[in-house]
């Protein structure tokens, strides 16, 4: 049976020479890389832990920015709540919802004049205006 390690060679010494030539290329390319720079090093870890904090930070203040966006949005519903009660009284959205449809239904049934009928409304409506 062919032993796959040593496939492409024909001599257990030429895999060893080929091993040796692979060793020693891996040990230039160790002496060429370029020696850690720990100020570097250390620079961007204190980069790091300072972006983290503005993250943080950033964090901190869209909350806030949310939590007084349901305030606002809390008291401009309570507001209008209560100024429709000051105007309308008691139900305040019923009565809305009833003029609502009282003007749906006036609007289908100028829908069902004739269209000179039409045109005369508005003029009509003017003079009523006037008075």
């Amino acid at each position: 049976m062919t032993d796959i390690r040593t496939r492409g060679f024909k001599t257990k010494a030429e895999l060893d020479e080929h091993l040796g030539d692979i060793e020693e290329t891996a040990e230039t390319e160790e002496v060429l890389l370029p020696p850690v720079d720990y100020a570097v090093e250390q620079q961007g870890t204190v980069e790091l832990a300072r972006l983290q904090e503005d993250l943080t930070l950033l964090r901190r203040h869209l909350a806030l920015v949310r939590e007084q966006a349901k305030t606002a949005i809390s008291a401009r519903a309570q507001w209008a709540d209560a100024s429709a009660h000051e105007q309308l009284g008691n139900y305040a959205w019923l009565k809305l919802a009833g003029v609502i449809a009282i003007t749906f239904l006036v609007v289908r049934r100028l829908r069902l004049l004739p269209r000179s009928g039409m045109a005369t409304i508005p003029i009509a409506l003017s003079r009523f205006n006037r008075m």
